[in-house]
């Protein structure tokens, strides 16, 4: 077995990131640094270690919990926090709070680091067919109408995606303008499935990019203003805790 698959499985990381730890000098085999290429036979002999401070992070789990039924479980996700872990030393993440406390459930959806709100997971074996969320956004410039916006998204192994002319009613974004002012306007966007970076890329597409968004705009801010408020699956749904914190911080914006 290679050594970067052995890392993948035993430390449920990816390969990429195992590559990353090894060409770092993280990985060690009986107190060796290792090397990428590394094929490994009778692994059961062998020590391997990794070379990272990987501190316990205590957290109240009631603080992210919003409801918790049979086959699906909603939680709260504060901004600047992982979805998933990226890297053994990463601070806490909704994954890790789902793979402690309900191993029979799998997050079915992430939000972005910067972006807050409601997120899903769901029990093994359950299917869900019919999926709704509700977004808040705050963007810049005075937003005009409700429209929705159709336009099919692309990328490849990239940060950035593309929003072309052609049609995609699969990912479309719906926007409701809840206020809008000249400088800032705040706006619900329902979806019904998401593709990477939709919300944000629809957006900045009509040019109106989301405040904070240095992605898809150019405004610094202290933070992607972008909250997911409202989450349906099938019968199951949840209404993000801090829904008026955020509307408070677009009320802010505009009384300056």
């Amino acid at each position: 077995m290679k050594l970067v698959d052995y890392l993948s499985q035993q430390f449920n990381i990816s390969k990429r990131l195992a590559k990353k730890y090894i060409k770092e000098k993280k990985v060690l085999i009986d107190g060796k640094f290792a090397k990428e290429n590394l094929e490994i036979t009778n692994i059961e002999n062998h020590h391997i270690s990794l070379n990272i401070d990987i501190k316990k992070i205590e957290y109240n789990l009631d603080e992210f919990i919003i409801s918790n039924y049979e086959n699906v479980i909603f939680l709260y996700k504060p901004p600047f926090m992982h979805t998933e872990r990226h890297k053994l030393e990463d601070s806490l993440t909704i994954s890790d709070i789902v793979s402690e406390h309900f191993k029979e459930y799998k997050l079915i959806s992430r939000l972005d680091f910067e972006t807050d709100g409601v997120i899903a997971a769901i029990k093994d074996g359950y299917k869900p067919e019919n999926v709704l969320k509700k977004y808040l956004a705050v963007v810049i410039g005075n937003f005009p109408e409700d429209t929705i916006v159709f336009n099919k998204i692309v990328y490849k192994k990239r940060k950035k995606v593309k929003v072309l002319e052609e049609i995609d009613l699969e990912h479309l974004s719906n926007i409701k303008v809840i206020n809008s002012d000249k400088n800032y306007s705040l706006l619900e966007i329902t979806i019904f499935k998401a593709t990477r970076h939709q919300i944000r890329a629809h957006l900045s597409f009509l040019g109106f990019p989301i405040l904070g968004d240095t992605l898809y705009g150019d405004k610094q801010y202290k933070r992607l203003m972008l909250s997911c408020i409202y989450t349906k699956i099938d019968n199951f749904e949840a209404h993000s805790p801090k829904k008026e914190n955020f509307i408070k911080e677009y009320q802010n914006l505009i009384s300056v």
